[in-house]
């Protein structure tokens, strides 16, 4: 779903914070059918076993957010955006959850309670106890590996990687050549003269002054392959 180009340029020439949240929650998530398949893609199973960490409104927020800059080019704060609906509890964000996620996670929360009070009712030395399994099942280990063996990248990630299988130009990178260019001021040799040792007199002659020395040494820095080339075939053509 697509909103029209008129609706999308104002979106983004708003500057009003108010404005902005207002316009992110007025976005037809519900009926945006591309978003809703990554999001339920995104939340799983709503009968399996809960991400750790993050609730499934937080987790639909995110996502939110994500496709909001996607297909807007408009960037939400989720650290600004929850204070806002914090300061404005008779704003109603939009529900676009599932009753089945939210049970899921009323019940995760509950074993979480649980588990902790039964934490704090048993002993220091039952809850310094390890609580690993005291075998492993190697069918599920080789089948974990498997699955780690592919990574799962995100979209971005994804999108980079197939720019550089198909050997196009990756958007900010900036493409460094394989040839060298050297500065003509540098040398090999130092313009500055040998200072003169304690026991050099002022008619002696220096290191500077002795012909054997700027023999044994390049003046000029040997040339690169381009140059190399280019020299070679000026050669051959004088010949």
């Amino acid at each position: 779903m697509s909103l029209p180009p008129q609706a999308v340029e104002r979106i983004r020439s708003l500057t009003d914070q108010d404005a902005i949240f207002h316009a992110f929650d007025s976005y037809p998530w519900a009926k945006d059918k591309t978003f809703m398949s990554g999001l339920f893609a995104l939340l799983g199973n709503p009968n399996g076993q809960p991400a750790q960490g993050s609730s499934p409104r937080d987790m639909a927020t995110h996502a939110r957010i994500f496709y909001y800059a996607q297909r807007l080019g408009v960037t939400i704060d989720f650290t600004a955006y929850q204070t806002w609906l914090s300061q404005h509890p008779d704003h109603q964000a939009p529900d676009i959850l599932p009753d089945s996620y939210l049970a899921r996670h009323s019940d995760s929360r509950s074993q979480d309670a649980a588990a902790a009070a039964e934490s704090s009712a048993s002993l220091p030395w039952q809850q310094a106890a390890p609580k690993n399994d005291l075998f492993i099942d190697k069918k599920a280990a080789a089948a974990g590996q498997s699955q780690e063996d592919q990574p799962s990248y995100p979209m971005a990630f994804a999108e980079m990687l197939k720019l550089l299988q198909e050997g196009k130009p990756v958007p900010g990178i900036r493409q460094i050549p394989n040839t060298v260019v050297r500065d003509p001021s540098i040398k090999p040799v130092g313009s500055r003269t040998v200072p003169r040792k304690p026991w050099e007199r002022d008619n002696s002659s220096s290191l500077t002054d002795n012909p054997v020395i700027p023999k044994a040494l390049d003046i000029e820095f040997p040339p690169v392959e381009a140059e190399a080339e280019s020299l070679n075939q000026q050669q051959s053509t004088t010949s």
